[in-house]
């Protein structure tokens, strides 16, 4: 089919005209049956196509995914998305607001999203907006100012100063996880002039956290957890029946999950080698934090135990979880002071090929399917390859079967070759 692009008057940035399709940022860590609802949501917009821009071997809670990127690809496909490109490692393992701007910029470059489609638990649109607002008001003030001198994380510096500043407003948003990365998304379309129309899909399965009754929407972290303790089959249940078998082919073959145990000493081994210079170029790392990351590993005699030490009111959980991985797989500052340089296509549907078809003309970032690609761009965009390079291969002897090195330079494009059933 033929695609009339035009040039749009916002900065000479191109569009497809004809092609409409809408945004999902993800992590699918793993693809459950929660996910499977946000992307029929996806659909019942009436777009012609859902694009997702997914996190690869790290995700931004500071951990591991629970199984490789190609995995939950291909569970997503069968689900219903239609193109998966994966959010380069410096952006998906980040603080919100990164994150939010590496996806969002690269929705944004392929030139024929028109909405962005995302799960909250609010599922108001008009409330996430009105925090966005306030936030606006709120980041920079005395109160917050006040706040962070006495001690308080970031997060919780931002809610006491809207708080002090709108006292009658509904700040609950700014507390709930995925209410948070709602807003950092509509934060990050305002700041790229993004022409997205925001969606927000209410969260109707268990909290992000939440245990869930296996056979029904359970959270990640709640399928996460089976996995960890070993219990397959109920982890399974939670899953829809496609993505379950590709899943228990993967267990079965060692290819999955991730073992926290098999990375410990690595990761100890790693940080004990640095010194403070080194970990303080580190995102999440700041105000002495390497000092008190030293200090720590130096006695530790695990992650959760390395995790303890490191944590404290002013640094949450997954700031510290950010900064000891950052360490480890050698991020830096400079990596996301400017935005991702590349679509990099990890699997595609045959709407997804009529996305490629579209973004050939309209795109404003280079187009990646296979490693070859890569060589043909500039400095920056193969420092960022060769990361993500790294870190696959580092991710590789976590799992139960130790991966060759060379697997993500050896990943073939998921392809799902027939349009699959939307319900699950």
């Amino acid at each position: 089919m033929r695609r009339a692009v035009r040039r749009a008057a916002n900065g000479g940035k191109e569009r497809c005209e004809r092609m409409r399709a809408a945004g999902v940022i993800a992590e699918f860590n793993p693809f459950h049956k929660g996910h499977a609802y946000l992307l029929e949501q996806a659909r019942r917009t009436g777009a012609d196509a859902v694009a997702v821009v997914m996190s690869g071997c790290f995700t931004q809670r500071g951990e591991p995914a629970c199984m490789p990127p190609a995995l939950r690809c291909a569970a997503a496909l069968r689900a219903g998305a239609d193109l998966v490109i994966e959010l380069p490692l410096p952006w998906a393992m980040a603080a919100a607001d990164t994150f939010a701007v590496g996806a969002v910029s690269l929705l944004s470059a392929l030139g024929c999203v028109d909405r962005l489609v995302f799960g909250s638990e609010t599922g108001d649109t008009g409330k996430l907006s009105d925090c966005v607002r306030m936030l606006g008001e709120a980041d920079g003030s005395g109160a917050f100012a006040d706040a962070l001198a006495s001690g308080c994380s970031f997060p919780r510096a931002r809610q006491h100063a809207v708080r002090t500043l709108f006292p009658q407003a509904d700040i609950t948003p700014l507390s709930r996880p995925n209410d948070t990365l709602a807003i950092a998304y509509l934060q990050a379309c305002a700041k790229l002039e993004a022409p997205f129309a925001p969606v927000a899909v209410r969260r109707i399965f268990a909290g992000h956290d939440a245990q869930g009754e296996p056979g029904g929407f359970a959270s990640a972290a709640r399928v996460r957890a089976l996995l960890a303790a070993g219990r397959d089959d109920k982890a399974l249940d939670c899953v829809p029946e496609a993505a379950a078998l590709l899943y228990r082919r993967a267990l079965e073959d060692g290819a999955a999950p991730y073992r926290a145990a098999y990375a410990e000493r690595a990761v100890l081994a790693r940080l004990r080698c640095l010194d403070a210079a080194a970990i303080a170029r580190v995102p999440d790392v700041s105000e002495g934090l390497e000092n008190r990351m030293l200090a720590a590993v130096r006695h530790a005699g695990g992650l959760e135990q390395l995790f303890a030490a490191v944590k404290s009111k002013r640094y949450t959980l997954a700031r510290v979880r950010r900064a000891i991985w950052g360490a480890f797989l050698g991020l830096s500052r400079s990596h996301t002071a400017a935005r991702p340089p590349y679509l990099r296509v990890v699997g595609l549907g045959p709407r997804g090929r009529e996305i490629l078809r579209c973004a050939g003309q309209a795109a404003r970032l280079p187009i990646v399917t296979r490693h070859a690609d890569i060589m043909g761009l500039g400095t920056f965009a193969r420092h960022i390859y060769a990361l993500e390079c790294r870190a696959t291969d580092l991710y590789g002897l976590f799992l139960p079967k130790v991966q060759p090195s060379g697997t993500l330079q050896r990943t073939e494009l998921i392809r799902s070759q027939t349009l699959q059933s939307r319900s699950e």
